[in-house]
């Protein structure tokens, strides 16, 4: 009989074990190839999370989690879930499509889009009291969601999302008139 309620016992420590959810979990933001520690979850975590900001990861076990991504040449931020042990190593690769982003001087630079992001997104953010330009790549929940977006980051305004390789060009219409003026010129006064 004792051997049977050791077999018992064992048998639910072992086999509860199994079924518990593995993570890799970093509670402060490390650069992502840091991040090795594993956790075992607890049975209301059915879902390993990723949150990527600007270079650095927090990894963790959760309950509920959101999937997000809005990568701008300015800034990253990225939230993954998934559902199978130590799934969250958050490797992003292209997928193939590109957005314009802007550098300090144009928006004509491309940025390759990662993960899910599948639209192209533009907005405009007060940074140090002047207006500029953000131009990147998005998941459709961001797009989705704009609103959420900008009560996160309150100086980011007029959040506008594009489907399509390289849809987000909108040079202004002074560019344009400028690039059409100095293609003109020559021809003015080569009569």
């Amino acid at each position: 009989m004792a051997l049977q309620i050791i077999s018992v016992v064992l048998f639910t420590v072992f086999f509860s074990e199994a079924l518990t959810l593995k993570c890799y979990s970093c509670s402060t933001p490390v650069p992502p190839e840091t991040c090795t520690e594993t956790a075992n979850c607890n049975s209301q975590s059915t879902q390993c999370s990723s949150i990527t900001y600007n270079g650095t990861v927090v990894k963790s076990c959760s309950a509920s989690c959101g999937i997000l991504s809005v990568n701008v040449e300015q800034f990253l931020m990225t939230s993954r879930c998934c559902n199978s042990d130590l799934c969250n190593i958050t490797t992003d690769l292209s997928n193939g499509m590109k957005c314009y982003t802007c550098s300090a001087t144009n928006c004509l630079n491309t940025l390759a889009c990662k993960g899910d992001e599948s639209q192209c997104i533009t907005a405009t953010a007060e940074l140090v009291g002047t207006n500029t330009t953000l131009k990147g790549c998005a998941s459709k929940s961001v797009c989705d969601n704009s609103a959420l977006l900008q009560q996160q980051m309150p100086n980011i305004r007029n959040v506008s999302c594009c489907v399509g390789h390289l849809c987000n060009n909108g040079q202004s219409l002074t560019q344009g008139a400028l690039l059409l003026l100095v293609a003109i010129l020559p021809l003015l006064f080569s009569f």
